[in-house]
């Protein structure tokens, strides 16, 4: 079974200068070390290695400090598996760091039974990025959310007060009710209407904050 020692040396060996900078240019912080691998050469080694089965190897690379280690045991560790102390420790480790480590952490979380508990009390954070992973949170658990509409009616009338990424995540939470909750398809509408243009700081690339009003619509249609 393949050690810790053996996975980095291989990511390092795989190093792409390009994808560095991009990852940078995309917020990944100096603070952490970085190979730049792609998702899917990272997906390649856990299937190879079946690290969906070493929970303690996952674990391992989640706590190292290199930024494609703990994407690579984010990727593969099983999220039922993780505690809730486990979970809390690495949202304070990732809550500085960038949207990408933050991101998967959230994906890992909406899929256990607890996820809505980590959600109601993430929205709530000082950090932005923890904030901004309960939205996602809430985002994909839209259709089994009784306070959707009221959580919409929050973001409607907060969303341009709040931080960076949290603005994203809110805006994709209105994306979210208006594409897939029938419900509040109109009221996601007059919420993104209400919100206006939101502008977010995604770093020094070309990414866009998503249209909610076009986004829906083109969604919707595709749909049908």
């Amino acid at each position: 079974m393949i050690t810790f020692d053996q996975l980095n040396t291989e990511l390092q060996a795989l190093e792409n200068p390009n994808t560095v900078k991009i990852f940078r240019n995309h917020g990944c912080p100096e603070t952490l070390e970085l190979y730049g691998l792609k998702i899917g050469d990272l997906k390649k080694i856990i299937r190879r290695e079946k690290l969906t089965k070493n929970y303690e190897l996952a674990v391992e690379l989640i706590e190292s400090s290199n930024s494609d280690l703990i994407y690579l045991g984010l990727l593969a560790i099983d999220p039922n598996k993780m505690t809730t102390e486990q979970i809390e420790k690495w949202n304070i480790a990732f809550r500085e760091t960038w949207s990408q480590l933050t991101f998967a952490l959230a994906s890992l979380v909406s899929k256990r039974e607890d996820a809505l508990t980590f959600a109601e009390k993430w929205i709530e954070s000082d950090y932005d990025l923890t904030k901004a992973m309960g939205w996602q949170i809430y985002s994909e658990h839209i259709n089994d959310l009784p306070e959707a509409e009221e959580l919409l009616k929050r973001a409607k009338e907060t969303l341009q007060a709040e931080s960076n990424r949290t603005r994203y995540s809110m805006n994709s939470f209105i994306i979210s009710c208006g594409i897939y909750n029938d419900d509040l398809h109109e009221k996601a509408i007059e919420a993104a209407e209400s919100v206006g243009k939101v502008h977010v700081n995604l770093g020094k690339n070309a990414c866009k904050v998503p249209d909610a009003i076009s986004y829906i619509e083109k969604a919707r249609n595709r749909k049908k």
